[in-house]
């Protein structure tokens, strides 16, 4: 790609790093590099002038030679060209993503200063601030790298044949030095070239641009996502090293993605030798009720984009995913459970069980319950999912996210070999497990409830 004008496909893919832990605790606690030679195994497993806006409030960008359409609504207070240069951006990224192989996004950012409201605003951290642009090249390189690895290690052919975005401008601001910053939110429907026929959607996914001009043309100084490898990757970085991430070099930077690959492909090695377990003869717990499987999904999908307004929202409290999966299960009929050492209830923040919303206690519960309650096993081998089973996420020796099984995908001779999943925190819907950043992952076996 040249030129940061360019306005072409946008492939738009959701950087995964899950929902925090979730609230654990029933009171107001907050619990909350893979080498080029695995790389080129994963390549080898696959097949081989524009006017200016006239005020409206939505203009439709239809792109060509695209493999889907992009439209930027409420963006009034945006100029045509500071319109093109995030469209460039996306573009740029999402190309990245779709080819599985990043390109260079730094004729994109030039210097800017600090903004350290933008970035107290997406993750309340007190970052030091860059005032080299290259910084932002280096570490969206990195973390587009990262994803792509991940993706490759998968084994599975997750490039995007098609795609529709909508992109919610909910906030432009001038600020004070002539930079523009700009708050969008994402929604997006999505096809993988492994499930052609099937939409997969990501909702509600929050940006944060910062534009600056300089010789009559706009340019990025700063990006953010909430929900991001791009975030998770730099949070990552300075807990890891006790230091700020805005010192590392373009090389540290590589080096960084390359070792989170290999690790990631060595948790979805270790999988896939569960996966080929699948008639483990191990003994099984058992349930006096059926699992309402279908109750289940169709709860999960009709909530993936949304909260319902009859449950509290735990977004802002470490993440809504084990809240969202719980109130799947009870969708299905299984009743919450007050009895015993392990309890699963929730009757409001003040009246609740940890296990109903946090995703390490909701593990617990399902390991140890007897008697009255949910009947589930965990750590199954992965290849015997089932729609409605749970899959619980793990990253750094902490489970801290759980989705649910809304499509079991299978390849033409009948195989299992991923599974669609919905979530929220963020929120996914039909979406395949194996692009998510989180490669840790448990299958929990929901077998049905007791009592």
């Amino acid at each position: 790609m040249t030129g940061i004008y360019r306005v072409a496909a946008v492939f738009l893919v959701v950087l995964l790093t899950g929902c925090s832990r979730g609230v654990q605790e029933a009171s107001s606690g907050i619990e909350g590099a893979v080498s080029s030679n695995v790389l080129q195994e994963a390549d080898d497993d696959m097949e081989n002038g524009a006017q200016e806006d006239s005020g409206e409030a939505r203009e439709a960008v239809v792109l060509e030679e695209s493999r889907g359409t992009g439209v930027i609504t409420g963006g009034e207070a945006l100029s045509l060209h500071q319109k093109e240069t995030l469209l460039a951006f996306m573009d740029m990224y999402y190309e990245s993503l779709a080819n599985l192989e990043a390109e260079d996004c730094s004729e994109l950012f030039i210097e800017g200063d600090s903004h350290g409201e933008l970035r107290a605003q997406v993750d309340g951290t007190s970052w030091t601030s860059e005032k080299d642009g290259s910084f932002q090249a280096a570490v969206h390189q990195a973390a587009w790298k990262l994803i792509i690895g991940v993706r490759k290690a998968s084994g599975l052919d997750l490039r995007l044949l098609s795609y529709s975005y909508r992109l919610d401008c909910l906030n432009v601001t001038e600020m004070e030095d002539g930079c523009v910053q700009v708050e969008v939110m994402e929604y997006t429907d999505m096809r993988f070239a492994h499930t052609p026929e099937i939409d997969s959607s990501v909702t509600g996914l929050r940006h944060f641009f910062v534009l600056k001009q300089q010789e009559g043309k706009w340019y990025l100084t700063r990006h953010l996502a909430y929900d991001s490898a791009y975030s998770h990757f730099l949070r990552r970085e300075n807990s890891d090293r006790g230091r700020e991430a805005e010192s590392m070099s373009w090389e540290e930077m590589e080096n960084l993605a390359d070792e989170l690959i290999q690790e990631a492909a060595d948790q979805i090695r270790q999988r896939r030798l569960q996966w080929e377990s699948e008639n483990d003869q191990s003994e099984q717990a058992r349930a006096e009720h059926a699992y309402d499987r279908e109750a289940a999904v169709a709860y999960a999908r009709e909530w993936a984009e949304e909260r319902n307004p009859q449950w509290q929202s735990y977004d802002s409290l470490g993440g809504n995913c084990m809240n969202f999966v719980s109130q799947c299960l009870f969708a299905s009929g299984i009743p919450m459970d007050r009895s015993g050492n392990a309890r699963w209830y929730w009757f409001s923040d003040a009246n609740r069980a940890p296990a109903w919303t946090g995703v390490d206690s909701f593990r617990d519960y399902a390991d140890s319950n007897t008697g009255y309650g949910l009947s589930a096993r965990i750590g199954a081998a992965f290849g015997t999912g089932e729609e409605g089973d749970v899959i619980l996420m793990c990253d750094d020796g902490d489970y801290n996210h759980a989705v649910i099984i809304s499509q079991v995908v299978q390849d033409e001779t009948g195989e299992t070999i991923d599974y669609l999943i919905c979530s929220n925190t963020g929120n996914y819907r039909d979406f395949p497990v194996s692009a998510y950043m989180y490669t840790d992952q448990e299958l929990v076996k929901i077998l049905g409830w007791n009592g």
